[in-house]
């Protein structure tokens, strides 16, 4: 996989679904002694989960814990107070769904898990790719889907285990980007490098576009910003761009505006004032809902408001990266 692309020219991304299978979970029960690498010599195992950092939550009226991006730093509101969780990452960080771990990579591409108040460091892969590439959490925080560099610009996506570090490549490859992977650990979601939105079933099978969604498009829906994406995998949260706005770059936006449904392309409703501006689907079928007039609202499955608080000021200019309910 060739990561020296911009997201107008993804060489081969949509040609590629129809052949391709991202065969992941055949990848995940491969059994480390036959299949992968090694894990780098200074892996210990993963220290135990860390005690929750506070009682009470983020915010009165609304359980668990949120994180934000401040730039590239990633931070954890606690009542008012924001406490900086990792000093560098945040753009490519994401909370294991037992909000115990938290997973980046590094600078010098190292994909580096913590425990969720960024402690207790353990390198599990060297060699990674972090642009376009964040490491997705599996169902059970113990694996990551994760992208290895393997020269000459060329990546090769697969699953690395959290405790011992193997890293084993995907037997298909596929051209995509920002990866998320379903709380029920069944479906992968990505975009192409074109601003079309894709679905896999978790063994690679049933690779797919989203319909009418991208260039080709006669309202000119697109995304190249996949946010979220709810247990089951029939919807995604995304950052998307209508008529001409331009695509921008392979970057992480942090940003969600629209909830589309994958097997049709349609948009799905929400029942909240203000214009989204982030959608984070929880694995229990809760969703967290933000929007711009500075409000937080909690939707059970059925999307009825479980709750809904005002963000604190000290948060308001940051980006809502990870909702914790644990």
């Amino acid at each position: 996989m060739n990561t020296n692309i911009s997201r107008r020219a993804l060489q081969g991304a949509a040609a590629c679904l129809s052949g391709a299978a991202l065969l992941l979970t055949a990848a995940c029960g491969t059994d480390p002694a036959s299949a992968g690498s090694p894990a780098p010599a200074s892996v210990p195992p993963v220290a135990a989960p860390s005690a929750s950092p506070s009682t009470g939550g983020s915010v009165t009226g609304l359980p668990g814990w949120l994180y934000y991006a401040d730039s590239d730093r990633l931070v954890r509101l606690t009542g008012s107070r924001v406490d900086t969780v990792l000093k560098a990452g945040a753009y490519s960080a994401n909370v294991s769904p037992d909000g115990a771990s938290i997973a980046f990579v590094e600078s010098d591409g190292d994909v580096v898990v913590t425990d969720r108040d960024g402690r207790d460091r353990r390198t599990v892969l060297r060699g990674s790719v972090g642009v376009g590439f964040e490491p997705a959490w599996s169902a059970d925080s113990r694996r990551l889907l994760v992208a290895k560099s393997a020269g000459a610009g060329d990546t090769t996506m697969g699953v690395v285990t959290v405790e011992s570090g193997v890293f084993t490549a995907l037997p298909h490859q596929l051209d995509g980007i920002h990866y998320l992977w379903s709380a029920d650990g069944e479906k992968l979601g990505f975009a192409t490098g074109t601003c079309q939105i894709g679905t896999a079933d978790a063994d690679g099978g049933n690779a797919r576009l989203v319909p009418v969604f991208g260039h080709s498009d006669p309202q000119r829906r697109s995304s190249c910003d996949p946010f979220s994406i709810s247990p089951d995998g029939r919807l995604m949260a995304v950052n998307q761009r209508t008529g001409d706005e331009p695509d921008g770059d392979i970057g992480r936006d942090l940003f969600a505006d629209a909830v589309i449904e994958v097997a049709t392309g349609g948009d799905v409703g929400l029942p909240v004032s203000g214009a989204v501006t982030a959608v984070l689907f929880q694995p229990n079928g809760d969703t967290l809902v933000r929007t711009d007039d500075h409000k937080l609202t909690l939707l059970g499955p059925d999307r009825n408001v479980k709750a809904e608080v005002t963000e604190p000021a000290s948060v308001r200019d940051l980006s809502l990266l990870a909702y914790s309910a644990n």
